[in-house]
C-alpha cells in the first residue's frame, strides 16, 4: 500500500465510532445586562496658591506615574473676539507657539522634543488654553518653554502670513462642507451678528488681521490675573510653587485693557423658521434645530445633562433610536446643551438622507415634543442617569483629563468639590425634574431650523409639512 493511503487509513482507524452531536447554543440574549452600581468619585482636594501677580495655582497630586500634566487657561476665547475681527481670538492662540521667547517654531519643538514634552494651544468660547505633558523630572525647564508660549509670544511676520494663509485655504473649503456651513449659518440666525455667539471667521476678516492687532489682544487677556495654571500628577505643591514661580513669576498684571467678563443676554425668538440653504448636489441634508439655550452657572445643570441623555446625548437615546433605528433616515441624531459663560445653544442635529429630509424634521419635533408631554417611564430614566454617572470616571483617568477639567471649572467660577456631588446630584434627578426642565429650556415653537442641502429636492417637501414659513438662503452668506 503506498504510504499515503497506509497514513490515510490509519487516521480512519483512529476515528471514534460515532461523532456526539454539538451541545445547543445558547440564544442570543435578548435582555440588557444590569446596570453597575453608580460610583464614588474622589478627585485628590488641590492645593490653591496664588502668585504676586495674581496667576492662581493649583496643584493635584496623583503619584501612580512620574509625570505632570498642566493646563493654563486665560480670557482671550472666541466670544473676546472684536465685532470687526471673528478669528482673532484664535488666531492669536494658534500663534502662541509659532515663536516665543526669542525661539523659533523649530526651535521651540526641538526644545520640546528634547524634554519628551508635548504642548498645544487652543481656544474654546470662554477661555484661551496651553496643555503641556513631560516627565516630572523634565518640569523645571518645560514650566519656561511654557512661560514663553504664554507670556512672551513673538508672533513673527513670517508664521503671521503662513497661518494666515492656511485659514484662509481652510474657509475656502469650508464652502464645499455642509457641516461648517451648517454650524455657522445655525449661529448667525440664533444669535445675530451683534451677539458674540453669533459671529464667524469670514475670509475678509482674516485677511485683515495683522500681527499689531494680535500684540494687543494677547496684552488685553493674557493676563495672570485672569489665569489659571492647573498642575496635575507627580506633584507637591511645597516643593513646585518655587518653580511655578520662576516661570511664571515675571508676567506683568499689566493696565487697562479688557474689562471682566460678562455675558451678553441671548435674544428672543420669536416664532419657528426654516432656513434651506441651498446646496445643490449635496448627498444628504444638514439639519440644525435649537434656539438659545442655558449658561453654565444654571441651577439646572444636573436634570438638563440627564433630560439631554435622554433626548439626543447617548446613542440610545431617543433621537438616535428614532431617526437611525426605526427609520433609517441618518447615521446618527443628537441633541446637546452647549452651556458657556452666557446661554449658549441647544441644538438637535443629524445629516439625513436627502429624500427623506422632510420626513426628518417632523421626527425631530415630534420627539422635541414627546419629551415636554409625555411622562418619562422610571426605567429609562434610570438608565440615562446611570450612563451619566458611569461615564464620570473616564472624564478623570488621566492627569491630563483632571488638569483639563479642573481649569474648566476654573473658567466658571466652579468648586472642586463640583466631582464630589456629581454623581449624588446626578441620582437625585427625578421624572418631574425632566419634566420640568424640558417644558422650561426646549422650545420647538420657538426656535431656528437651519437645513443645508439640494433646494430642488427638499423644497416641496419641508414647505408641504406646514410645520413652519421656509426662507431659502445662498451659500455665501454664511462662508464668505
Amino acid at each position: 500500500m503506498p504510504l499515503l493511503a497506509r497514513r490515510q487509513a490509519s487516521r480512519l482507524q483512529r476515528l471514534p465510532l460515532y461523532q456526539p452531536t454539538p451541545a445547543a447554543q445558547p440564544a442570543f440574549p435578548t435582555t440588557a445586562p444590569a446596570l453597575g452600581t453608580a460610583p464614588t468619585i474622589q478627585v485628590p482636594d488641590p492645593v490653591r496658591r496664588t502668585l504676586p501677580n495674581g496667576l492662581t495655582v493649583l496643584y493635584v497630586t496623583q503619584r501612580e506615574l512620574p509625570v505632570v500634566s498642566a493646563t493654563l487657561v486665560t480670557r482671550g476665547g472666541t466670544s473676546d473676539d472684536p465685532a470687526s475681527r471673528p478669528g482673532l481670538a484664535s488666531f492669536t492662540a494658534n500663534m502662541l507657539d509659532e515663536g516665543a521667547g526669542g525661539k523659533s517654531a523649530l526651535e521651540l519643538a526641538n526644545a520640546l522634543d528634547l524634554l519628551g514634552a508635548s504642548l498645544s494651544t487652543g481656544t474654546g468660547w470662554d477661555a484661551a488654553q496651553v496643555d503641556l505633558y513631560v516627565l516630572r523630572s523634565n518640569l523645571p525647564r518645560a514650566l519656561g518653554l511654557m512661560a514663553d508660549v504664554v507670556v512672551r509670544p513673538d508672533f513673527p511676520a513670517k508664521e503671521v502670513t503662513r497661518i494666515r494663509d492656511e485659514r484662509l485655504t481652510n474657509l475656502a473649503r469650508a464652502k464645499d462642507e455642509p457641516t461648517a456651513i451648517a454650524a455657522n449659518a445655525y449661529q448667525s440666525l440664533v444669535y445675530g451678528a451683534s451677539h458674540p455667539y453669533g459671529r464667524f471667521a469670514t475670509a475678509e476678516a482674516t485677511r485683515g488681521i495683522d500681527r499689531g492687532q494680535m500684540v494687543n489682544f494677547h496684552r488685553s487677556f493674557y493676563r495672570p490675573g485672569f489665569a489659571t495654571l492647573v498642575l496635575a500628577g507627580d506633584v507637591d505643591a511645597e516643593a513646585m510653587h518655587p518653580i511655578v514661580e520662576r516661570a511664571f513669576g515675571g508676567w506683568q498684571r499689566g493696565t487697562g485693557g479688557a474689562a471682566a467678563p460678562v455675558a451678553t443676554p441671548a435674544p428672543n425668538i420669536g416664532t419657528t423658521t426654516i432656513i434651506l440653504v441651498d446646496k445643490p448636489g449635496a448627498a444628504q441634508s444638514e439639519i440644525r434645530i435649537g434656539h438659545p439655550g442655558v449658561a453654565r452657572d444654571n441651577p439646572d445643570y444636573f436634570p438638563l445633562l440627564v433630560l439631554n441623555t435622554l433626548l439626543g446625548g447617548s446613542f440610545t437615546s431617543r433621537l438616535n433610536t428614532n431617526l437611525r433605528e426605526a427609520h433609517g433616515y441618518s447615521y446618527g441624531a443628537r441633541s446637546s446643551f452647549d452651556m458657556r459663560r452666557g446661554a449658549g445653544p441647544f441644538t438637535a442635529q443629524a445629516a439625513v438622507v436627502t429624500a427623506k429630509t422632510d420626513s426628518a424634521v417632523i421626527e425631530f419635533f415630534n420627539e422635541l415634543r414627546r419629551i415636554r408631554t409625555e411622562p418619562i417611564p422610571q426605567d429609562e430614566l434610570e438608565r440615562a442617569k446611570r450612563y451619566v454617572a458611569l461615564g464620570l470616571p473616564q472624564r478623570l483617568e488621566t492627569t491630563s483629563q483632571v488638569a483639563g477639567q479642573l481649569a474648566n471649572l476654573s473658567v466658571y467660577g466652579l468648586d472642586a468639590n463640583f466631582f464630589e456631588e456629581y454623581v449624588p446630584r446626578v441620582m437625585a434627578v427625578t421624572p418631574a425634574d425632566v419634566r420640568r426642565v424640558a417644558n422650561q429650556h426646549i422650545r420647538p415653537d420657538r426656535s431656528v431650523v437651519v437645513v443645508v442641502g439640494d433646494r430642488k429636492t427638499v423644497e416641496a417637501g419641508l414647505r408641504a409639512i406646514g410645520l413652519a414659513p421656509v426662507e431659502v438662503r445662498d451659500v455665501a452668506e454664511f462662508v464668505r
